[in-house]
């Protein structure tokens, strides 16, 4: 059956969602966001009725292209713009995270990014009148620049995080219509009834909003990222900055001593994630599991990766590298899948303490200075 023209078609907004665009039209058409999805010609659901097909609203093609134009005259460009492959190449790897979903399994180990849930700013979603960001998908999601508070990760009246679906989750509801400024999770059958513009959240620290433009900059292509002086790729960039939370991960609590203005409020978030995820090392490459979390790492990485020379690279990263020594983790395996670049190898290298040797993560001997 050939795709139809609907009848009332919402403009996408810059940056959204291709999941809150599909719940905004529902919302004008008065049907449920899976059956606009059905209309445009796409199928919101994989094999059975509680899988994800794994590429909505993670990659665009061609046919999904020439369906969504079909139904509403939005073109194809714009399309490949509500989905996650604005990202690939930097903060993710939109083939790593198909590779998860076709499997059913979380994307959030290898691939720091909610491809279900997502965060929210209740100020943005007020303003908005419930447009979804696209990069409060992204783990290291951590506050809100323009309204400088804490991203929202859970509902406060269901429990449930934001846009997972809660007790039944499904890739889009089928039963109801989802307004976007609600939370709408599934709870017993019924929808959350929880308006989100009024969920408090608390004031981001000032220079954690600074770090986050910064961070968003590069993940959108907007700055070209650079590492001891030399400029890099975004993904080698956002691979060091993945490598410096395992290894800030590895050292707690004793790394905490060691790194110089680290905020009381960090060493305190950093912790908890710890403690409440139970982590072992084989797991410490997962994304942080808050705002709060993803807000600490920001306040203390971001910082030790603007160094302005190798040098100052590895002075930076001293106190990272030597605890990770001392703690036997610097070979811990979520490092080795993380492609760095030669400059921060080189940095690293240089900060393993006098007499002491390692197996490198990214297979050579790492020796220290004499």
């Amino acid at each position: 059956m050939p795709t139809r023209r609907l009848a009332l078609v919402t403009a996408p907004r810059a940056g959204e969602t291709f999941a809150s665009w599909v719940d905004r039209m529902a919302l004008v058409n008065r049907c449920p966001s899976a059956e606009i999805a059905q209309l445009m010609g796409l199928s919101p659901r994989g094999d059975s009725a509680h899988i994800w097909p794994p590429a909505y609203g993670v990659r665009s093609d061609e046919a999904i292209r020439q369906t969504v134009y079909a139904a509403t005259g939005v073109p194809g460009g714009m399309v490949d713009g509500m989905h996650l492959s604005v990202f690939d190449g930097g903060p993710l790897s939109v083939s790593a995270v198909l590779s998860t979903r076709k499997t059913n399994r979380t994307s959030a180990r290898r691939e720091w990014v909610e491809v279900r849930g997502s965060r929210a700013c209740p100020g943005c979603l007020l303003v908005s009148g419930g447009v979804w960001q696209l990069w409060w998908k992204l783990s290291c999601a951590a506050v809100c620049p323009e309204h400088q508070l804490v991203l929202l990760d859970r509902c406060p009246t269901c429990g449930w995080e934001l846009r997972s679906g809660g007790n039944r989750p499904l890739p889009l509801p089928a039963r109801w219509i989802r307004p976007p400024t609600r939370c709408a999770n599934s709870v017993r059958g019924k929808p959350c009834s929880q308006w989100l513009p009024v969920v408090r959240s608390n004031q981001a620290y000032e220079r954690t909003v600074d770090l986050q433009r910064r961070w968003l900059d590069i993940a959108y292509s907007r700055a070209c990222p650079t590492l001891g002086g030399v400029n890099v790729p975004a993904r080698e960039w956002f691979a060091a900055f993945h490598t410096c939370v395992i290894l800030l991960r590895l050292g707690l609590p004793r790394v905490l001593w060691r790194l110089p203005d680290v905020p009381d409020w960090c060493g305190r978030l950093l912790l908890e994630e710890r403690v409440g995820r139970g982590m072992h090392r084989s797991q410490f490459g997962r994304g942080p599991a808050s705002a709060g979390a993803a807000a600490a790492f920001l306040t203390v990485v971001m910082p030790l990766l603007a160094a302005a020379d190798v040098q100052e690279l590895s002075r930076q990263l001293a106190a990272l590298v030597r605890t990770a020594v001392d703690e036997g983790g610097l070979a811990a395996q979520p490092l080795a899948r993380l492609a760095v670049p030669d400059v921060f190898v080189e940095a690293v290298a240089t900060q393993v303490p006098v007499g002491r040797s390692a197996r490198s993560p990214w297979g050579r001997e790492v020796r220290g200075e004499r």
